[in-house]
């Protein structure tokens, strides 16, 4: 047996997010947090209007993940290969020990306001495409202009991206094969051509940082490829700015290197949703507060490495 844990993306930024953690010990990476993006993290989490602004829910959301993680490794439970879904995979690679997390922080920060004039100077939106097979997906969008696949999910759940124009046409067309498109509450169209002026920035960032050899594979978002290079998670990190996250070809990689256990680590209950359809042989769990934890852990005790 062993265990992957798992990063949520920034649709899972809760607003109060790290209030149930308020007396844990684990609140203490928050001061380093908070260093590293130049702001009170904790106050980004407590303001509800947080979500809608990329600059402030992509902070908001790795610093829940990253407490949640901390309180994880605190109880003694450690991971054999990690994941992160978008924005997931930098707090994943702060929990693999290819980032410090004050650097992590920083280089978050970076991407969000990158991301975030980006979305300003690029106007979209995004869709999520239910009931239809991913080539069905596929097929659709080859036939609209403006339109780019941005996450695989899982089986029954395309995320699509573009212009306002090509999302709603994706809608009629959805429905006409038999699916639906639901609209999504974004600042702009994410892993699509759109937020091509965010990625200098964040190369740069990155390249300004050493990058530290992984002591656990990370599964990396764009190739659905286990690395441990230090200088190939940063390159992974920066190219799943532009490319689909093929989350649905993650979950599986996971089941094939052993994978028995998966934890989300963080806030919202997404990706335990997507393994549930994706993955269904897997044991799934959640922590996104201390209730959660001693049952969690209890349950996790004694698993083994991916071999």
């Amino acid at each position: 047996m062993s265990l992957a844990f798992v990063f949520p993306g920034q649709g899972s930024h809760r607003a109060g997010a790290l209030a149930p953690w308020e007396h844990h010990p684990a609140m203490a990476v928050l001061d380093e947090v908070s260093v590293g993006v130049g702001r009170d993290v904790l106050a980004l989490s407590e303001d509800p209007t947080a979500g809608g602004r990329t600059a402030d829910a992509q902070p908001a959301i790795m610093a829940a993940s990253l407490v949640t993680w901390r309180a994880l490794t605190e109880a003694g439970i450690t991971p054999s290969v990690v994941a992160g879904h978008s924005l997931g995979e930098y707090t994943a690679a702060v929990a693999a020990g290819v980032l410090g997390i004050e650097d992590g922080a920083r280089l978050v920060a970076t991407r969000g306001a990158a991301m975030g004039e980006a979305c300003a100077a690029n106007p979209g939106t995004m869709a999520a495409v239910v009931k239809l097979h991913p080539d069905a997906v596929t097929v659709l969008v080859d036939g609209i202009d403006g339109l780019v696949i941005a996450n695989d999910n899982a089986p029954g759940q395309v995320v699509v991206a573009g212009t306002p124009d090509a999302v709603a046409a994706v809608k009629d067309q959805a429905r006409e094969a038999g699916g639906r498109a639901l609209a999504l509450d974004v600042e702009g169209a994410f892993h699509s051509p759109a937020m091509a002026p965010a990625v200098d920035r964040v190369r740069e960032a990155i390249d300004g940082l050493s990058l530290a050899e992984a002591t656990v594979p990370l599964v990396a978002g764009a190739s659905a490829l286990p690395l441990q290079d230090g200088a190939a998670i940063g390159d992974a990190l920066v190219a799943g700015m532009l490319s689909p996250v093929r989350w649905r070809e993650v979950q599986l990689r996971l089941e094939a290197m052993g994978v028995t256990d998966l934890v989300e680590v963080g806030p919202g209950g997404v990706l335990a949703g997507l393994a549930k359809r994706t993955v269904p042989e897997l044991t799934v769990h959640t922590v996104s507060g201390p209730d959660d934890l001693d049952g969690v852990v209890e349950a996790l005790r004694g698993l083994s490495p991916v071999r």
